[in-house]
């Protein structure tokens, strides 16, 4: 990716891969961790061990049989009668993953602190877990959130897991199960829990958009209102000005500030548009343990900052905000595309010949998730339509949808749908009402992917409160699954309260259950 910051979060710009790909926003990754060797514990493995389960492609048809589902196994911390805790890596290789085997993650902890052997499942359709040899539009027709769901119980049901100690553990619900997972990832955890509440014993949901939203403007509110005041509110006019010029302006004064902005060469004024939201995106990546110069904050030093002195909260306005955001974009731009950095090879989103949209390579790992939102979940991230934003109005779900049969053009009776069905999801899984007993949520304060939370402040979404059984933790300050890593956790006091209070939670939780069964 771009740079370093930004891909250790997998941050969503597909410009940031390569040139001449269209970008189709994404929820970051879960941050990653490989496993760190150890010699203690006795049975701790001399060398990670990777193991496959036979899943069904289709849980509605199980005749269509089965693909290899990869997955690895520590029983370094179990204690008899002690949980299994199931993390499921997301969208992504899970071989960068195998750390949440262990306490350097919270998932570890858990199992550290419950007694608890732990689990790394790979999501189906990535690395070692692809059904197909490719990704073409047909063979994407098993990638639903339906049959992600249904993996963790048919794999908790049937998995033969290879104790080392000859441990001999029934499954689930004789034997408490927990989920973990963070973002998307997180979501599942919340819907496996919510559709198959006794099956699995307790979920750990951070950072967790369960409701699904078609017009996801609100992923920016977070962002503006965490924001440095005067940053906010320079990036607003900055965008006012843009599109005014974009929508009113004659084609010279269009080309004339494109060019200003680095885009001089590109041919439509909504993909340039998009490229614009680079800085307020790379928000997302901001963690609990880095210092000030991320990159977001270094953007906004560069809109409030001239000749040394720093703006005030009403900021420096919006010609000098056009002229420095203009230069940090143009910086932007060559970093990521070099020689075409102003044109359509990086920036273009209209050429159904674009490698991008034609390559099916399972290398293509991008094209799962843009499957996912192009036909089930949406949440395309544009700009406020009724109000200021820090994104342009020329960005909106059209600009998004747009694009996504040019990913996966129809093929033997399968196509995307005109509009992703997120009112039909919603109510399968419960979105923002979803309640069911022993599910703790986690969510950070200043999240861009808050308005699709528990926590979310939309006007439209309800006004959840933690209870004892149902909790909702919100971390103070807090971006996007900062209580995941526990170095990282524990570098920031907010965070660490939160975590402590996670692991304490699961710990009670399992005391209730052996007490149960005393």
């Amino acid at each position: 990716m771009r740079s370093s910051g930004w891909l250790a979060t997998a941050l969503v710009s597909l410009a940031s891969l390569t040139a001449a790909m269209p970008r189709i926003p994404a929820m970051p990754k879960q941050p990653a961790i490989q496993w760190q060797p150890e010699a203690d514990g006795p049975h701790a493995r001399a060398g990670l061990v990777e193991y496959f389960f036979d899943q069904l492609l289709d849980h509605t048809n199980p005749s269509l049989g089965t693909f290899k589902q990869r997955y690895w196994f520590s029983e370094k911390y179990y204690k008899p009668g002690g949980p299994i805790i199931l993390f499921n890596a997301g969208e992504e290789d899970a071989s960068q993953y195998t750390g949440y085997l262990q306490n350097v993650t919270i998932t570890g902890a858990i199992g550290y602190a419950t007694g608890g052997a732990t689990i790394v499942m790979e999501h189906r359709y990535w690395g070692k877990s692809i059904p197909f040899a490719d990704y073409s539009t047909a063979n994407m027709k098993y990638f639903t959130i339906h049959n992600a769901v249904q993996d963790y119980a048919y794999f908790a049901q049937n998995v033969a897991l290879p104790w080392a100690s000859g441990a001999k553990v029934t499954p689930p619900p004789t034997t408490a199960w927990i989920l973990n997972g963070g973002s998307y990832p997180g979501v599942l955890a919340a819907y496996v829990k919510q559709t198959f509440p006794d099956l699995f014993y307790a979920s750990y949901a951070t950072s967790a958009p369960v409701q699904a939203i078609y017009d996801f403007f609100g992923y920016f509110v977070p962002v503006a209102a965490g924001a440095p005041q005067n940053c906010s509110t320079d990036m607003k006019r900055v965008i006012t000005h843009w599109d005014k010029v974009m929508t009113q302006g004659k084609p010279a004064e269009k080309r004339k500030l494109m060019t200003l902005f680095g885009f001089g060469n590109v041919t439509h004024a909504d993909d340039a548009s998009s490229g614009l939201e680079e800085a307020p995106w790379s928000w997302q990546a901001l963690g609990p343990a880095v210092g000030a110069h991320q990159q977001f904050f270094d953007f906004c030093d560069m809109l409030e900052t001239r000749h040394g002195v720093t703006a005030g909260p009403d900021g420096f306005g919006v010609e000098y905000a056009t002229r420095q955001w203009a230069q940090w974009q143009t910086a932007l731009n060559k970093q990521l595309c070099g020689a075409d950095f102003d044109n359509d090879n990086c920036w273009g989103t209209y050429d159904p010949t674009s490698a991008s949209y034609t390559n099916i390579a399972p290398t293509n790992t991008y094209r799962p998730w843009i499957s996912l939102s192009s036909t089930q979940i949406a949440f395309w991230q544009d700009g406020n339509p009724t109000a200021p934003s820090i994104v342009s109005k020329l960005v909106n779900p059209a600009y998004w949808e747009r694009q996504c049969p040019l990913w996966f053009p129809a093929e033997n009776g399968v196509s995307v749908p005109a509009k992703a069905p997120v009112d039909t999801l919603n109510p399968v899984y419960g979105g923002w009402d979803m309640s069911v007993d022993r599910l703790l949520f986690v969510n950070g304060e200043f999240d861009p992917w808050r308005s699709g939370t528990v926590s979310s402040l939309l006007p439209n979404a309800p006004a959840r409160k933690s209870t004892e059984m149902q909790p909702i933790l919100l971390v103070k300050t807090g971006v996007h699954c900062w209580d995941m890593i526990t170095s990282t956790a524990m570098a920031n006091p907010n965070t660490r309260v939160v975590f402590n209070e996670v692991v304490a939670t699961m710990v009670k939780w399992m005391d209730e259950w052996h007490a149960a069964r005393a």
